[in-house]
């Protein structure tokens, strides 16, 4: 009977495995590999993209609410009263004021274009070119020793049309409008003569248009002729002959908006002091919209 009230003897058998555990380490590192491919295609993706779309994705990691994605522009770090940072958004004149990068570019070929172009090379010291809030403007100006326009007429000298019919070669292949200015000194007319500054400064830009349609710029890129009489002098002296001059504006998008009256800038002065150039604030004086000079002549030859 004692075989019956042994207790059962269980016998457990361990299987050996023919290679170690490895457990889950491959695992980490198989996502932070995903991850660095993931962040470098992200990154080849943003390089690719317009200015405006880096602007805005740059403006999302500096405030990660999202609120900086409607500014698409830089914005400044400042510190409160508490020392802590914070960010200051632009506004949206400011991010209207914004020069166009893509009228940057085309203003450095222009550069190019006028040092290789014999017509415009004969004017070199009276062309200044100009990126602004507006678009990109080239201004041909009286010299002191090369008169553009005869006395009191609207009528532009040999030189003149010649570098106004290269510009319209170079202007033809770009898809932006076009406006022409026209300005004067202010030296006036005798009264009773009928004329006025007005008149010829719009003058003196319709016939710049009509040397540049004959040249090939198609009637279509023109969206507006108008002149600016002596109210917009360049130089100081109001009566510099240099204030005699045709401007030709290759318009921006917020310069369309400008020019179509959909947004107004007169909070603002299109112009640029010394306090500008250095960084200052002067109380009580509205701030300047940021201008970026490229080239040619304008005020330092009056300094």
């Amino acid at each position: 009977m004692s075989e019956y009230n042994d207790p059962p003897i269980i016998r457990i058998v361990k299987k050996g495995h023919a290679h170690g555990h490895h457990g889950g380490a491959w695992k980490v590192a198989f996502a932070d590999f995903v991850t660095a491919m993931m962040a470098l295609f992200i990154v080849l993706w943003i390089l690719g993209q317009s200015e405006d779309v880096k602007r805005g994705i740059g403006g999302y990691f500096r405030d990660p609410t999202g609120k900086a994605l409607l500014g698409a522009g830089p914005a400044s770090a400042i510190s409160n009263v508490q020392g802590k940072s914070i960010i200051k958004l632009p506004s949206v004149t400011q991010r209207y004021a914004m020069p166009d990068p893509q009228l940057e570019n085309e203003a450095e070929k222009l550069g190019e274009f006028i040092e290789e172009s014999e017509a415009l090379r004969a004017l070199k010291d009276q062309i200044t070119i100009e990126v602004t809030h507006e678009g990109l403007r080239v201004e041909i100006n009286d010299g002191a020793q090369e008169a553009l326009f005869e006395s009191g007429s609207a009528a532009l000298s040999t030189k003149l049309i010649e570098a106004l019919r290269a510009l319209a070669d170079q202007y033809k292949t770009i898809p932006n409008k076009l406006i022409l200015e026209g300005h004067t000194d202010a030296t006036q007319y005798a009264s009773g003569s009928g004329m006025t500054n007005w008149e010829l400064s719009t003058q003196r830009a319709n016939e710049a248009r009509r040397v540049m349609e004959q040249a090939g710029l198609p009637a279509d890129q023109v969206l507006m002729v108008r002149g600016f009489a002596d109210r917009r002098p360049r130089f100081d002296d109001p009566m510099d002959s240099r204030n005699r001059r045709i401007s030709l504006l290759l318009v921006s998008n917020q310069g369309m908006d400008i020019a179509l009256g959909k947004l107004s800038f007169s909070g603002f002065e299109d112009t640029e002091t010394e306090a500008d150039r250095q960084g200052e604030i002067v109380p009580g004086r509205k701030p300047s919209l940021g201008r970026v000079s490229l080239y040619g002549t304008g005020k330092e030859d009056a300094q």
